[in-house]
């Protein structure tokens, strides 16, 4: 009935660690109790001594401290006092501890607010095989979730599901990496400090456009050719309509770097061909800084990139700069950052991983998932050597031993060299950061030890007693 669990399993279920005690607390073992009636967990502090705390859910379904005590001279003590504090629990009919300062109701994000024709077929995929600990990573997280707008949940079930799954993917990584959240306002989307050090984060999805969309790629020529117009001009169209909304001139984002983390859903995956996400990285970093590819097409139709060799050998693309993007009668000006305004956006935050395989894999990790399930991940990992052209792709099944993943892998930031309030990567870790040489038109920087370039999960769902063709 009581049981000790990974650091990862209390993970899932527990966000409301205030940053400053990741500092100040070590913590040491963690504990589940009455089929997650309980949590716990042992610490010791920087002066030595040891405490043990017990967790339950709140009026929200929170998980938060209802049982505390210090003193203790050993992890053994804390541990035996931890053990003779679960009991009293154990009968206490009870299932939720009140705090007194719960201002909303249990965010059910499970219960459907829509007729079922209306929900969104990403949603009402969760109910499907394979899919249990995403759904349940899920329902965890946004029991924390502050909804300032008030319509987040329906928005996720129906006609906003990719834009709210951005959203909390992004809200998990700023808890995860010891962010401060500040719910006290509604625009931008976040405004969050890292230890006294304030940023506001508005995020953006690129979507479908019937009308001017192109069918998914299906070779890497093809998808290169889209890159150059058709996909800046997609992200463009998001970037651009959140620099007209001048959040800068809010007073509470005044003086304060302000940064646009954006997400490409406009072309999901299918049988046939992969989704967007899984090629239109580069469009972006082009379109941001102003640049093309230089590139050489074969008699064959077959297109080969320019590289330039460094004095070390590094390799790079050859690239040139470039005014304007053009396609089917849309056309915008090219280089993000130079937009009048954009001295503004302090960077843009792009991640290509705010999906629901990732909220399935790292549910899965957690234990929250069916034990029938087992996921083969394929990746394309940054490739360390700067005499590489391509990535390292590797095949990991996630119950791997040696297999890691956390919510920052797949997230990069594009530093803005116009900056008015530039961003010290120090704040943000856990990902990739990435800034532009104007004189040599080079984007470099530092790309975080597994970052992951785009991947693809396979699930497998184990049938006991399958009959049938």
């Amino acid at each position: 009935m009581i049981r000790e669990i990974t650091l990862r399993r209390f993970n899932a279920y527990v966000y409301v660690r205030h940053p400053y005690l990741n500092l100040q607390f070590k913590e040491l073992a963690w504990y589940e109790a009455y089929r997650l009636k309980l949590l716990g967990t042992i610490a010791v502090d920087d002066a030595g001594d040891y405490y043990y705390m017990i967790l339950g859910r709140d009026k929200r379904k929170v998980f938060r401290a209802i049982d505390f005590d210090s003193g203790f001279t050993s992890q053994e003590e804390a541990t035996i006092a931890i053990m003779a504090a679960f009991p009293k629990y154990e009968h206490d009919g009870k299932t939720i501890y009140e705090q007194g300062d719960e201002k909303t109701l249990p965010q059910e994000f499970l219960k459907p607010q829509v007729p079922e024709n209306k929900l969104h077929h990403y949603f009402k995929l969760l109910d499907v095989s394979g899919q249990e600990a995403a759904r349940a990573m899920i329902n965890e997280i946004v029991y924390s979730f502050i909804d300032v707008d008030g319509n987040y949940i329906k928005d996720f079930q129906t006609t906003g599901f990719d834009a709210r799954l951005w959203e909390l993917y992004i809200y998990v990584y700023l808890y995860t990496a010891g962010f401060d959240l500040d719910t006290s306002y509604n625009a931008p989307d976040y405004f969050v400090s890292y230890f006294g050090e304030r940023f506001a984060i508005e995020a953006v999805t690129v979507n479908p456009s019937p009308q001017f969309d192109e069918p998914s790629p299906k070779d890497p020529r093809e998808a290169f050719l889209l890159s150059l117009d058709y996909m800046p001009i997609k992200y463009g169209s998001s970037l651009v309509g959140k620099l007209r909304k001048k959040y800068w001139e809010k007073e509470h984002v005044k003086n304060v770097p302000l940064i646009i983390a954006i997400h490409d859903f406009h072309q999901p995956s299918t049988l046939e061909a992969l989704g967007s996400m899984t090629w239109s990285r580069n469009a972006l970093i082009n379109y941001l800084y102003g640049l093309r590819p230089i590139y050489k097409t074969a008699e064959n139709g077959e297109i080969t990139p320019t590289v330039l060799i460094d004095a070390d050998g590094a390799v790079r693309p050859a690239d040139e700069r470039i005014e304007w993007h053009e396609y089917k009668g849309k056309k915008i000006e090219s280089g993000f950052f130079y937009l009048p305004d954009a001295e503004n956006i302090s960077a843009v935050l792009y991640s290509n991983n705010g999906t629901l395989p990732t909220f399935n894999r790292m549910g899965h990790l957690a234990g929250l998932g069916s034990p029938n399930v087992n996921m083969i991940r394929l990746m394309a990992v940054h490739n360390p050597d700067p005499k590489a052209t391509e990535a390292f792709v590797v095949v990991k099944n996630i119950n791997d031993a040696d297999y890691e993943e956390a919510w920052g892998d797949g997230l990069v930031m594009y530093h803005n060299p116009r900056a008015k309030h530039p961003v010290d990567r120090r704040y943000f870790p856990g990902i990739s950061h990435m800034y532009f040489d104007e004189k040599n038109l080079l984007v470099w920087g530092f790309p975080e030890e597994n970052a992951i370039l785009y991947s693809m999960t396979h699930i497998i769902v184990a049938v006991d007693n399958f009959d049938g063709e």
